[in-house]
């Protein structure tokens, strides 16, 4: 009973304000004027808030909690909460004039999107996915393949969470793999040579080895090479997938939109 009401007791203790830079990855409907903002803060990881007053005839909040908007937020609750209450937010940078540039640009800000609040870290700040992000929409803005920037943050996500097999290193017995092709073995989680094989698959091609050894080693808008056209969206969605155990919704809708382009 004591340690109980101890508990009660700590859930009541208002922690001290969080101010942060953040990105808006989602919003979704609470009550008749309220929404809950899924942020990626700079500071404190993957946060949820209340935003009231954000819907209805005067939004509070207008375009700041518009997705993928870079803004600047106060956030206030009690420890141990899983929903904050969202105070200020001050829009910084809004990826409007990015997702304006047409429908794939659109599609793919969605999928970033997407992307990010599933492997964003729930109250955990990881500067390389946030600073990763910022530079995914900056070459966005400026005009980048969006498709080569898909492959990028996938790459870069998958590395970053430890789960990118390397590159040049056998997954069976540490030796270097030659240049060429990748074969890839689901048992042992990573390429392997021909030694090591036979692989289950699937093979990635020198060309995607060529373009993810430029990945790793440059930012997004600095990338000359291109990626096959389906093979390392297939692998990687293939990663994503086991990861996650379960399929995003954007795969579906780039899909279905490819088909519909394709008549």
């Amino acid at each position: 009973m004591i340690s109980y009401a101890l508990r009660e007791s700590r859930t009541l203790v208002l922690m001290p304000p969080i101010s942060s830079d953040a990105l808006v990855l989602r919003t979704y409907k609470l009550g008749e004027t309220s929404k809950v903002v899924v942020l990626l803060t700079r500071d404190r990881g993957k946060l949820r808030a209340v935003a009231k007053g954000a819907r209805g005839a005067r939004p509070r909040y207008q375009s700041s909690l518009e997705p993928l908007s870079e803004v600047r937020v106060g956030l206030y609750g009690r420890q141990g909460a899983e929903l904050l209450r969202l105070g200020e937010c001050e829009l910084v940078h809004s990826a409007f004039r990015a997702g304006a540039r047409g429908l794939d640009a659109a599609l793919a800000l969605s999928y970033f999107a997407e992307l990010l609040d599933a492997f964003a870290q729930e109250g955990e700040a990881e500067d390389a996915v946030y600073r990763l992000a910022l530079a995914i929409l900056a070459a966005v803005e400026g005009g980048a393949e969006t498709g080569v920037l898909a492959r990028y943050l996938e790459a870069w996500l998958l590395k970053l969470h430890g789960i990118y097999p390397p590159l040049d290193r056998c997954a069976g017995c540490d030796s270097a793999l030659p240049a060429g092709d990748r074969r890839y073995h689901r048992p042992a989680h990573g390429f392997v040579c021909e030694g090591c094989g036979p692989a289950s698959g699937p093979v990635v091609g020198a060309l995607d080895h060529d373009f993810l050894r430029e990945v790793f080693a440059r930012p997004p808008a600095a990338v000359v090479r291109r990626p096959s056209a389906g093979e390392l969206e297939a692998f990687h969605r293939d990663l994503i997938r086991r990861h996650l155990e379960r399929d995003l919704h954007s795969h579906r809708v780039l899909r279905d939109v490819a088909r519909e382009m394709r008549g």
